[in-house]
């Protein structure tokens, strides 16, 4: 019974120290000088963090981006009769009567012509349904006609397409920049706006374009230059990413396009990084609360706008990744309340 009680005074004791201990952090966090907070936040470290927020699946295409098209060219075996399109050249063949029998290819309009007979429609129609209408247009000329057509030239768009861009330096590919108007011009589908689209939605629209008429190609699209007035927005805020902006933007203004900053934020110290004529990086800080639309801080062209965490935020995520996981691990478990600075044992 002694025993037990011991090692319920020695477990108590060992408690209250280690409680006395995260206070101690919590309380000195809080008195860490603003300049400290402010270096530790500063390059290279954010340098760092411009390339993972350059994601082309949240950048939004300008005027004047070149992007590249990839090509690719994957037969498969459709589950319907290929269909007739324009530039298809067929054989028409009489069995009985091979003077008439002819090579023909359809026109722009969808016709052929035919021997003895006014033209007719076939595009989008099946080499048998082709042979079918064939024999009723000619059964008022010969008796019970035996007529084959067979497809001697199809796909003639993926050909056009392949002639296109064979002169290209990068094999089946194609460089385009967006006109000034926002839109692109692609082979043989019409222009394409793509100017405010990311390009995942860009490469998505284009493959709907080009599945209507050539099936096989898949297209890629990769982003090869940007052109625009970045603007990169980075730490705690709820949407960090870079921006392309149009006229003056200041602190509030790139923030806004982040979705604010997040409750962990440290508005007081806010970084502002500018890439110098010498290359250097030039770092400055804005305090957020005493910002006012006269003193708003107009961001050049690649500034990087960097949010720090807060003081107490940091000292919170210390506690999880360290006390906290040492606690568990041993079979022990503590609970932290940053905000009112009281600690509870469970």
């Amino acid at each position: 019974m002694k025993h037990r009680s011991d090692s319920l005074f020695h477990r108590a004791r060992f408690e209250r120290a280690i409680v006395a201990f995260l206070i101690l952090i919590l309380m000195s966090g809080c008195v860490i000088p603003r300049q400290r907070g402010v270096v530790n936040e500063t390059p290279p470290a954010l340098a760092c963090k411009i390339s993972p927020h350059f994601p082309s699946a949240l950048y939004r295409l300008a005027a004047g981006d070149v992007l590249e098209f990839l090509y690719l060219t994957i037969p498969g075996v459709t589950p319907t009769p290929y269909k007739l399109s324009v530039r298809d050249a067929i054989d028409v063949e009489f069995t009985y009567h091979p003077e008439l029998n002819r090579t023909v290819r359809v026109r722009p309009d969808g016709r052929i012509s035919i021997p003895r007979k006014p033209d007719i429609s076939v595009a989008g129609m099946t080499s048998d349904e082709v042979s079918t209408k064939l024999k009723q247009i000619y059964s008022d000329l010969l008796r019970d006609p035996e007529i084959t057509v067979t497809v001697r030239e199809f796909n003639a768009k993926l050909d056009e397409i392949q002639k296109a861009i064979a002169t290209a330096p990068n094999g089946q590919a194609r460089v385009v920049a967006i006109a000034p108007d926002g839109h692109l011009a692609l082979p043989l589908i019409s222009d394409i706006r793509a100017e405010g689209t990311t390009v995942p939605e860009l490469t998505q629209a284009v493959n709907q374009r080009y599945a209507k008429i050539l099936p096989d190609v898949k297209v890629s699209v990769i982003l090869k230059e940007v052109t625009g007035n970045l603007i990169f927005v980075d730490g705690e805020v709820n949407r960090p990413g870079v921006f392309n902006v149009k006229g003056p933007t200041t602190v509030q203004h790139a923030l806004a396009l982040a979705g604010g900053t997040k409750e962990t934020a440290e508005p007081r110290t806010v970084l502002v990084v500018s890439k110098g004529p010498d290359g250097k990086f030039l770092a400055r800080t804005t305090d957020l609360t005493a910002v006012t639309s006269s003193s708003d801080y107009v961001l050049r062209q690649n500034d990087l706008l960097y949010v720090p965490m807060s003081t107490i935020a940091r000292a919170d995520v210390w506690v999880d990744q360290n006390i906290r996981r040492i606690l568990l691990f041993t079979g022990w478990s503590l609970g932290i309340n940053a905000d009112l600075g009281r600690t509870v044992g469970r």
